[in-house]
């Protein structure tokens, strides 16, 4: 049975989350007001020294200082987002023996993130092992029916483990279906 997801759009520019969006606004502020300064000191700079490389210099000062800062900021999401899809993908390869962790200065919403995937990675591990025992149980209680039937064992005997037999293959539905319930 397919499970047909609603996709939800946005109502504008900021997200319900507007935490790590804020964030990078400040930061962008951060950095406008970072290379405003460093622009003043290199006009200051230009008239002391009377330098006629000025604009390449300070284009080049920006371009160290964005590289450099960008760096710094980015680590907090690229960083966390390649463990992040390592994870999704060993999942997806049937590992759910995964242990996701973040560092405490990550991003927030990574972390989040990273809550949901370990818990449906719970989630798989106790279907997993729920399916694994109720299978095993089933095809050795099936076995043991069988071996009643060949050894000509009453009716009513017969019925009891048939019973039981039933009641793990409901069990065994119900594992199967909060698979696809996730």
């Amino acid at each position: 049975m397919t499970k047909i997801v609603k996709r939800s759009r946005g109502k504008g520019y900021l997200l319900n989350v507007a935490g790590p969006q804020a964030r990078f606004i400040i930061f962008l502020i951060f950095l406008l007001v970072a290379y405003t300064l460093l622009l003043r000191i290199f006009q200051k700079l230009a008239q002391i020294v009377q330098l006629p490389v000025f604009l390449p210099l300070s284009l080049i000062s920006l371009l160290v200082f964005i590289g450099i800062v960008g760096t710094f900021y980015s680590h907090k999401f690229v960083g966390p987002m390649l463990r992040i899809r390592r994870a999704i993908e060993n999942l997806a390869d049937g590992d759910t023996s995964i242990c996701l962790r973040l560092r405490e200065s990550d991003d927030p919403m990574l972390q989040d993130l990273v809550k949901a995937i370990s818990s449906l990675c719970e989630h798989s591990r106790n279907t997993h092992t729920l399916i694994e025992d109720t299978a095993k149980d089933l095809f050795e209680d099936i076995q043991a029916l069988q071996e009643k039937i060949r050894q000509g064992a009453d009716s009513a005997e017969i019925q009891k483990q048939l019973e039981d037999v039933r009641k793990k293959q409901e069990l065994l539905d119900t594992a199967i279906k909060s698979c696809w319930k996730i």
